[in-house]
C-alpha cells in the first residue's frame, strides 16, 4: 500500500495551500506535543472524571448503528478487563466501541487537556468554540470501523491521543470501485480484499498510515477510510467544511445522500459563504453530532 505524506508541523496557510486545496491526505506529527491529554487520557482518568455520565456505545458492526448505553466508568472497566484477557492469551468477545460521541458537551472539563489547540488548521469561521464540533472515540484492541466516507462530505482532522490506530485510505474518485451500499458504507474490505467477489476493486489504490499519540491525520472531503484499533485507543476528530465542500455537500442530496445531510450542509455553507456567525448556526447544527453517531 502507498504511504501518505508526513510533516512535523505546518502553518495554517501552508496546510490549506498544500493539502486542503489539492485534496491530499497528510500526517502531522508534532503539533500537539504540549497537550496534557497525551499523558492524562488513560483508562483510569476517565473513570475518575465521569460524573455519572451515560454514553451510547456501538455494539457489533458500527455501520449498523446498534447502541448500548452505559456509564463511562463501566465502559472503561469493560475495556480494561478485555485487554487483560487478551494479554493472558484468551479470546474474549469484543466489547462495544465508544464511537462518535460529542464528548466536550458531556465533559467540558476535558477541553483544557487539549490546549493549545491547532485551530489555525481550520477555517477562521470555526475558531471560536472549535470544541463544539469534536467527536470522541474510545475502543479496545481489534476495534473496527468499516470502509466509509464522512456523511456530509466534510474534511476530517483526526487526532490520536492514546494508543495506536491503523488507517486505510482510498481516494474519493475510487468510490465506485468500493461497492458503496446505501449512502456511505462500502462492502469492499481493503484489509482483506476479495477480488473475486468485488472485481471492480482491483483498480483501487489504497494508502496506509498508523497513528500514535500526538499524531493528526488530515483526510480530504470524500476520502474513504477504514480504521483498525491496534491497542486500547483514545482519539477524536473534527468534521469541517470549506465553502466549496459545503456546497458539494448540499448538492449530494441529488446523488443519494439523506435529505437531512442537505440541511446540515446548508447551515455550514451559510456560515462560511454568507458570514452568518457560528452563534446563530451551531444551535441548529448541534443535532448533527448525534445524527452522525
Amino acid at each position: 500500500m502507498k504511504k501518505i505524506q508526513v510533516v512535523d508541523t505546518i502553518s495554517g496557510r501552508e496546510f490549506h495551500e498544500r493539502f486542503v486545496k489539492t485534496n491530499t491526505p497528510v500526517l502531522i506529527r508534532k503539533m500537539t506535543q504540549g497537550w496534557d491529554a497525551l499523558h492524562a487520557w488513560q483508562a483510569d482518568y476517565f473513570k475518575e472524571i465521569e460524573g455519572g455520565v451515560q454514553m451510547a456505545t456501538k455494539v457489533g458492526d458500527v455501520s449498523k448503528g446498534e447502541r448500548k448505553s452505559m456509564l463511562l466508568s463501566e465502559y472503561v472497566r469493560l475495556l480494561q478487563g478485555y485487554e487483560q484477557q487478551l494479554s493472558n492469551g484468551e479470546k474474549p468477545p469484543k466489547p462495544p466501541y465508544l464511537h462518535d460521541v460529542p464528548i466536550f458537551h458531556l465533559l467540558p472539563a476535558l477541553i483544557k487537556d487539549i490546549e493549545p489547540f491547532p485551530k489555525e488548521l481550520l477555517p477562521e469561521w470555526y475558531h471560536d468554540k472549535w470544541y463544539n464540533y469534536i467527536q470522541f472515540f474510545m475502543g479496545a484492541t481489534g476495534s473496527l470501523t468499516p470502509l466509509h466516507f464522512d456523511t456530509l462530505y466534510t474534511h476530517n482532522l483526526f487526532f490520536q491521543v492514546a494508543g495506536h490506530k491503523r488507517f486505510i485510505l482510498i481516494p474519493p474518485d475510487q468510490k465506485d470501485q468500493c461497492y458503496v451500499e446505501g449512502w456511505r458504507w462500502a462492502k469492499f474490505d481493503p484489509s482483506r480484499p476479495d477480488y473475486d467477489k468485488f472485481p471492480r476493486a482491483r483498480g483501487v489504490e489504497p494508502m496506509e498510515v498508523v497513528l500514535g499519540p500526538g499524531d493528526i491525520l488530515f483526510m480530504p472531503s470524500g476520502t474513504l477510510h477504514q480504521v483498525h484499533g491496534l491497542s486500547y485507543s483514545v482519539s477524536f476528530n473534527i468534521d469541517w467544511h470549506t465553502a466549496k465542500t459545503a456546497r458539494k455537500g448540499m448538492l449530494s442530496v441529488f446523488r443519494g445522500a439523506p435529505r437531512q445531510n442537505g440541511y446540515y450542509n446548508m447551515l455550514i455553507w451559510a456560515g462560511l459563504s454568507l458570514k452568518v456567525p457560528p452563534r446563530y448556526i451551531f444551535p441548529r447544527y448541534k443535532s448533527y453530532l448525534n445524527y452522525v453517531s
